[in-house]
């Protein structure tokens, strides 16, 4: 019983390579404001403006340089020090935010700051996102990128259970104390900002080995090559493109799960929050599972039945819309969160093993990019839904999703021989 116990927690093992675990702590830290930091946003634009449109331009501000400039950060990252650039963007978002948030406790604050703010942090984001995705493959082994994959994303999932509290519970508590609840989002803001500054600090403090470099002749030659080798290698471009496929229609329910609790569950908030809740433990659990049997199993099996039955578990979700099942829509929310965290995982996995170390960056931004992108699948559902029903754009969704999944598996010989890829590769980065 404790060797069995002791194998599936074998993903935690990771964690015992000293420079990693520094890493991880400063994940930790930077993601819990990242998340706390859309809680704060929110609030603060809906409480100074009361229109939903300004909610939707600083989301926009914050997404248009993501998407513009991730690449860019990624061919920064393969050419420079990534240590350095994750100092730039951690220590500009810090800076950022510490001074919103002197504007918001002055009352100064107005909408135009909010949206500027949001501005800088998406270009500091996109230095500092692909700077990671170069550093933390070079403080493990290779047979520790599963583990490693995993545990990130654990970071990302199980801060959005506890980080909008980071950011609701100062405006409440101090809002209440003081009876103006802008100084509550203050002390918020300066409590988000010390987590992008403590990854700024702990980074430093990493050692990496010496890391094969970029030789373009400028970082615009870099990008080019980084193109070019996407495009002639065809299994990045496969695997860059499921993940933008699940994610723009795989997950667009997730975005019409508010009309789809109100108008087809006839759920209140309650309702609708336990929906949300169920989706983010089931993420935990694909990342368990994914941790803890992911090192035995075949990364293309993992990869499929991921995205296959993440379409099948979408598609079921819609369907309930006949049925009206709140049952069937939790197990179908819980389902697809965990699932969709096995893809992730496997995906992420794969990629790292196969690039080589001096396109590391630049493919880790294009699918910085590929997931910038995808929340714009909001829009072909909403579109889609408004023509026909919530339940009928939910089901297309899914339906894509294992259309694609077949058309891969059946069409890509690579994909389905992914294991000797992994192992050219493994000879590959042994011999350099």
């Amino acid at each position: 019983m404790q060797t069995a116990v002791r194998k599936r927690l074998e993903f935690l093992s990771v964690l015992k390579q000293h420079n990693y675990r520094r890493y991880w702590i400063g994940l930790v830290t930077s993601v819990t404001s990242h998340q706390a930091l859309i809680t704060a946003q929110g609030w603060l634009v809906y409480d100074i403006t009361g229109e939903e449109l300004a909610l939707g331009l600083v989301a926009a501000a914050q997404a248009i340089p993501a998407i513009a400039f991730n690449l860019f950060g990624g061919a920064l990252a393969d050419r420079y020090d990534p240590r350095k650039l994750i100092v730039m963007g951690s220590g500009s978002a810090f800076l950022v935010i510490f001074l919103l948030a002197v504007l918001v406790l002055t009352g100064l604050v107005e909408i135009w700051h909010i949206i500027i703010s949001a501005f800088f942090i998406g270009i500091a984001t996109s230095l500092d996102q692909p700077a990671r995705r170069v550093v933390w493959p070079a403080l493990i082994r290779r047979d520790q990128f599963l583990y490693a994959s995993a545990l990130n994303q654990a970071v990302w999932n199980g801060t959005r259970i506890f980080a909008p509290m980071v950011a609701a519970g100062p405006i409440a508590i101090i809002g209440a104390l003081t009876g103006n609840y802008q100084i509550g989002a203050s002390v918020a803001l300066f409590f988000i900002a010390t987590g992008f500054a403590a990854m700024a600090i702990i980074i430093q403090t990493i050692k990496l080995p010496d890391l094969k470099r970029a030789s373009g002749e400028t970082v615009i030659h870099d990008i080019v090559d980084g193109l070019r080798f996407v495009a002639t290698h065809n299994i990045f471009f496969i695997l860059l493109g499921m993940s933008f496929a699940i994610g723009y229609f795989g997950l667009s329910y997730q975005w019409l799960l508010p009309a789809f609790a109100a108008d087809v569950l006839n759920l209140g908030p309650e309702g609708l929050g336990l929906l949300y809740t169920v989706n983010g433990a089931g993420g935990l659990i694909g990342i368990f599972l994914a941790a803890s049997y992911g090192q035995y199993q075949s990364k293309a099996m993992m990869l499929g039945l991921g995205s296959g039955f993440l379409g099948v578990s979408v598609l079921a979700f819609g369907i309930n819309g006949i049925m009206q099942w709140y049952w069937l829509a939790l197990a179908s929310a819980a389902i697809s969160g965990c699932l969709y965290s096995i893809f992730q995982t496997a995906s992420n996995t794969l990629l790292n093993l196969l690039v080589p170390t001096e396109y590391r960056g630049r493919v880790m931004g294009l699918r910085g990019v590929m997931w910038s992108l995808a929340p714009l699948g909001a829009l072909q559902a909403g579109l889609v839904a408004s023509l026909t029903n919530v339940s009928v754009a939910i089901s297309i969704g899914g339906a894509v999703v294992i259309l694609m999944t077949i058309l891969v598996f059946f069409l890509s010989q690579q994909i389905r021989s992914i294991h000797t890829l992994v192992e050219k590769a493994n000879i590959r980065e042994s011999q350099s």
